[in-house]
């Protein structure tokens, strides 16, 4: 964030006030210059967090930036017309961060803009890739778990399996699940919610429960399904098989990822051409060694 803070406030310090409007609040005043609500939030915009809903929303850390901003504005002026801005060592500083700044929004603004995916390479990538756009089997189910500790002997194992199984000729007597998870399970999870497990996909349980789960139909109770935790009895109340998502629901994420991988090819492909006409070229050996990853 320190980072974001001293390029927004070098950007700033280049940047004047506009004209004063009644609906445009001043937020601040240096002298006989107003810096209004609209230059603040427009300043407020330059920093890449400022999008995000708990930054934007977050009055202190914005009222931090108002002072910051000012205390730069009032500073930097005493330092420009001492001509601290003039000696090498500092220009050198100011031309590092500037030539960064200019990269970034050039190639941003100007190189990679107009970068989009078509709708032709949008359906050509979901007719390639639908696989990807399959929902996931789902079940919904509950659980009576009878606890039998990793560490139990063999006589405290085989006596929560008879418990579980004394439970279980409860259920297939008719008993109702949900009533008989909030008496018998031992799952502190889901036993208030009479053994609700909700809605879950291969590879959230353990094997040998999830197993005996996808093996049900709705409606169906497993028999004694033992797993590292102890014993379980298992009740799918609803299926969901995998469906094909259509184009039109995930349009907007593969556009997304084409026009982002496009931008990025085109920048990419404009810098190799820029330092190529520039004759530039790069030695890192003296910077990193001779480490391979670091050899183009």
């Amino acid at each position: 964030m320190k980072k974001t803070f001293l390029v927004l406030l070098l950007l700033v310090s280049f940047c004047g006030a506009v004209a004063y409007a009644a609906d445009d609040p001043v937020v601040a005043t240096i002298g006989e210059k107003k810096i209004l609500l609209s230059d603040f939030n427009r300043w407020f915009s330059y920093d890449p967090g400022a999008g995000q809903k708990d930054f934007a929303s977050e009055n202190k850390m914005k009222a931090t930036m108002l002072h910051q901003i000012v205390t730069a504005m009032v500073i930097s002026d005493i330092a420009r017309k001492e001509g601290f801005d003039k000696r090498p060592d500092i220009r050198e500083k100011t031309d590092f961060v500037v030539n960064n700044l200019l990269t970034i929004e050039y190639l941003d603004k100007v190189v990679s803009a107009q970068v989009k995916a078509s709708d032709e390479e949008i359906k050509a990538y979901y007719e390639a890739n639908k696989d990807s756009y399959r929902t996931k089997e789902l079940l919904r189910g509950r659980h009576i778990l009878i606890k039998a500790e990793k560490n139990a002997t063999e006589a405290e194992r085989q006596a929560a399996r008879k418990k579980a199984e004394e439970v279980l000729i409860k259920v297939r007597a008719g008993g109702d699940f949900s009533t008989l998870a909030v008496e018998f399970s031992d799952d502190p999870g889901s036993k208030e919610r009479g053994g609700n497990l909700g809605w879950f996909s291969r590879g959230q349980m353990a094997p040998e429960f999830e197993k005996a789960a996808f093996s049900l139909a709705p409606g169906g109770v497993s028999d004694i399904v033992e797993t590292k935790f102890g014993y379980h009895i298992i009740k799918i109340e609803e299926r969901k098989d995998p469906t094909l998502q259509p184009l039109d629901e995930v349009r907007g994420q593969i556009e997304l990822k084409l026009t982002r991988d496009r931008k990025r090819k085109a920048v990419e492909d404009y810098v190799q051409k820029a330092m190529k006409d520039a004759g530039a070229s790069v030695n890192v050996e003296p910077v990193v060694g001779p480490d391979p990853h670091f050899t183009k």
